[in-house]
């Protein structure tokens, strides 16, 4: 998210004009306001960036390890994993920044990791599953107390590394691990768990393996397989990908953007070295500047400091009194993706099969202009393939798809261009009732 510039502004300068100090710019009640929260080891510290050279403050003391720190938009309020015995399992706790005192957010027999503050004052987190014997992270919803606790994802994979863009919707990384493991992709949905959709997939051999976080010119900065430093345009996320530290040696942990054109990063300037925090400008790309070097390696930093504006609280469509929701293509031979090599029969397919975790659902046959429009179990994966007539696949299996309670949810086509925008048409699908495929027309036919 967007972070106010004033202490970035004098970050900058003083870094490059080797300032050892600089008169304090706040009133603010939060004495940790302009300080930089970073993960030293096990530790959570707080550094000074105008003064680096000053011992950081330990945060952690009552914790033997915690990590991921995540700071609400008005800057009072610290999230971060932690343990307070070395047998416990993960925790998600919040850390009032002007009161100095920590409170336990989710208490969970699993792991809860990765916390992401949003606008409205509550977080979303991930917290380990399990789905055919294989582990999964969900993404779950719950408020400062923990009270309000809810399931927002339902896909087989590992959803980790939510962030707020400045617009309300989550971005998050998710790579699918049943039936087989896949390769991360930057994904994005509303706080409900509504409208997830693909965002990024990197590019060639890159894809994005942690946490991507926007900036207030209109990119999002994130870390690549292979510690490679990666942006890409909000506007345009599915094919902008730059990969910023092509030429530089070394690697990278973690990113967060300055809105001055930089970013603080944490960089290993050669393997055997731990990581540092380094400042880095992604217009010259020149090697980053070294700002504090600690005794273990030190990583995701976060800057404690207002965002000039709140982030947009979206309302939400999910109705759980609803136990389905409604998916509609507008024509399922619209796609980017190339056939089954293989096929014998047509290209062109005229039916889907959908398929769950447990059971293939059925074959619905798609109108003339290739569109369906299905009724289905809400909070329940499903899988769709196009067949051709003669009964072989064309296209797909596709990713996961999950509808929420109540959700409507309508795509250009099938592995079509997320970018897209559709046509101004009313598909044929929609004219008629849509296709049931859920358990409670299963038990009506039993």
């Amino acid at each position: 998210m967007k972070r106010s510039s004033k202490w970035l502004r004098v970050l900058m300068l003083a870094v490059y004009a080797g300032i050892a100090s600089v008169i304090a710019l706040s009133c603010s009640h939060n004495s940790y306001e302009g300080k930089i929260v970073a993960v030293e080891g096990a530790n959570l510290i707080a550094i000074d960036p105008l003064n680096p050279d000053k011992p950081a403050i330990l945060l952690s003391k009552d914790f033997v390890s915690a990590g991921s720190p995540s700071v609400s938009h008005e800057g009072r309020y610290l999230y971060f994993q932690g343990k307070q015995n070395e047998n416990d399992p993960w925790q998600i706790w919040v850390m009032d920044l002007q009161k100095k005192s920590s409170s336990q957010v989710s208490d969970l027999p699993e792991n809860c990791i990765h916390p992401a503050s949003l606008p409205d004052g509550s977080v979303v987190f991930s917290r380990e599953g399990e789905v055919k014997d294989v582990g999964v992270l969900d993404l779950w919803h719950c408020g400062r107390d923990g009270s309000g606790l809810n399931r927002i994802t339902f896909n087989p994979a590992a959803n980790l590394h939510a962030s707020v863009l400045w617009e309300g919707r989550v971005l998050y990384s998710s790579s699918e691990q049943y039936p087989v493991p896949k390769n991360a992709a930057l994904m994005v949905m509303r706080p409900d768990g509504t409208k997830s959709e693909i965002y990024s997939r990197g590019s060639g051999a890159l894809f994005p393996s942690g946490k991507a976080t926007e900036s207030a010119n209109g990119y999002v900065y994130f870390i690549s397989s292979g510690g490679k430093l990666s942006r890409l345009k909000h506007k345009r996320p599915l094919h902008t990908f730059e990969n910023l530290s092509e030429g530089i040696a070394g690697s990278f942990a973690s990113v967060i953007p300055f809105e001055e054109n930089g970013c603080l990063v944490s960089y290993q300037p050669s393997e055997g070295e731990a990581y540092g925090l380094y400042l880095f400008n992604p217009d010259t790309r020149e090697t980053p500047t070294l700002l504090y070097q600690g005794e273990a390696d030190v990583t995701d930093p976060v800057l404690i400091a207002a965002m000039p504006e709140r982030p947009r609280i979206l309302p939400s469509a999910v109705n759980p009194s609803d136990a389905t929701g409604l998916l509609m293509s507008q024509d399922i031979n619209h796609s980017q993706e190339p056939v089954h090599p293989g096929i014998t029969g047509d290209t062109v397919a005229d039916r889907i099969r959908v398929s769950t975790l447990e059971e293939e659902l059925g074959i619905i046959e798609v109108k003339a202009d290739g569109s369906f429009y299905l009724k289905m179990d809400a909070d329940t994966p499903f899988r769709i393939e196009t067949l051709n007539k003669q009964g072989e696949t064309v296209r797909g299996p596709s990713d996961w798809i999950y509808l929420r309670p109540n959700e409507r949810r309508g795509c250009v086509g099938c592995h079509a261009d997320p970018e897209l925008a559709p046509k101004n048409f009313q598909p044929l699908a929609v004219k008629e009732d849509p296709v049931v495929l859920s358990a409670e027309k299963k038990e009506t036919s039993q």
